[in-house]
């Protein structure tokens, strides 16, 4: 990884750690099993931080905007799971949701091409639409293939 890479991850790092003003970091360096000193060189950008801590972090900060840099950097979008549990009337809803936010994403997609010319308001207010909509359609496949799974066991049973 080149430097600068290490030092979005680190300011990234250090940003959404610092949000959290009520995170006490020397609890957040025990929840990691590491030492306080470490934490804060990888938040200093001094060191880079070991990658299988980064999805813990962000699981006990609440915040994935490091492994979304990660994502994009790599050229994919991350998008949350669906709870294991969910039922069939919060899945519908989740479709329906989807369906209207497809809707919702070419309506602004059209309007952003219709005079040929993409301008940066456009583009910051479309790609966000467009990203939403990706992730949903990911976490729509993730659960239709949860069904499809639960439905090949009830059969076999």
């Amino acid at each position: 990884m080149n430097s600068a890479s290490i030092n979005d991850i680190s300011s990234i790092l250090s940003r959404v750690v610092e949000a959290k003003t009520d995170y006490d970091k020397r609890l957040l360096a025990q929840q990691l099993g590491i030492n306080y000193r470490s934490l804060m060189y990888w938040l200093r950008g001094e060191r880079p931080m070991p990658a299988h801590l980064v999805p813990q972090l962000c699981v006990l900060i609440g915040n994935c905007e490091v492994l979304d840099f990660l994502e994009s950097q790599a050229g994919r979008v991350a998008f949350k799971l669906p709870a294991p549990h969910v039922t069939l009337e919060k899945q519908l809803v989740a479709i329906s949701n989807l369906i209207k936010e497809v809707g919702e994403a070419l309506e602004s997609v059209a309007e952003t091409l219709a005079d040929g010319v993409v301008e940066e308001s456009e583009l910051r207010a479309t790609i966000p639409k467009l990203e939403g909509v990706i992730q949903e359609c990911a976490s729509l496949k993730y659960v239709l293939e949860g069904l499809c799974k639960k439905r090949k066991t009830k059969t076999r049973s």
